[in-house]
């Protein structure tokens, strides 16, 4: 399977591309694992993204400002104009980096498909050498804000039967017998929340991407479809 099969192929990129475009000199990559993953073994050259970067500090979780976001790349090295590739273990955790960029205007940021599971796969070489950081000035483009859901967005988006609730957490947290952080008096899910944990749209075998069709097929039996404006959580 290649990424060409998606609508939108250039948000994605392999683990042969990335060893081939290794010594690019605008080429960041990013590691979102933990440190002691890091630690342990990583892709050559790959940046460390700090823990709880891109977070809010207040007491509403949430995304961080554009300032904090530009002082978090420049402290790693990434410029602007820099091609930005995410990586993880399993997905989340690269994914909300992929975010994070992609919301702050970043002009070509991807996700490593199948992150460092299909690197070792491929047998391309990892290292425990942490690069020596440059520090960059950083440059924000323009936010795009329809990729945020706000609160109150959320609030009248219930009501709203254009909007569709997509819930990608597991089954137990979708309904309340899992909690996890939530307080028991607020377990379960959004009213109206379809459910499908995010796990369904990955091969479990090699943490690739399903391919498009059959990514389709799974959406359009959940009811989410292009007519549907989606916000998903």
């Amino acid at each position: 399977m290649t990424e060409s099969t998606y609508a939108h192929p250039e948000l994605l990129t392999s683990a042969a591309w990335l060893s081939e475009h290794l010594g690019d000199a605008q080429l960041k990559v990013v590691d979102a694992r933990g440190a002691d993953e890091y630690a342990e073994a990583h892709i050559p050259g790959a940046l460390l993204l700090p823990a709880g970067a891109f977070r809010s500090t207040g007491d509403v979780p949430g995304i961080c400002t554009p300032e904090d976001f530009a002082a978090t790349a420049g402290a790693l090295g990434i410029a602007a104009n820099d091609v930005v590739v995410c990586y993880d273990a399993t997905g989340p955790a690269a994914g909300r980096a992929w975010w994070a960029f992609t919301h702050f205007g970043h002009r070509d940021v991807r996700f490593l498909n199948g992150g460092i599971r299909q690197w070792l796969a491929g047998a391309h070489p990892t290292t425990t050498r942490t690069p020596a950081l440059e520090l960059a000035i950083y440059s924000l483009g323009t936010a795009d804000d329809s990729l945020v859901c706000s609160l109150p967005q959320a609030v009248a988006g219930v009501d709203d039967g254009s909007v569709l609730f997509w819930d990608v957490r597991t089954e137990g947290e979708f309904s309340g017998a899992t909690p996890r952080d939530n307080p028991p008096d607020r377990a379960g899910h959004l009213p109206g929340a379809v459910h499908l944990e995010w796990t369904e749209l990955v091969d479990a075998e090699t943490g690739l991407f399903k391919p498009a069709d059959a990514m389709e097929r799974i959406l359009q039996a959940k009811g989410i479809t292009p007519e549907k404006a989606v916000g998903a959580y």
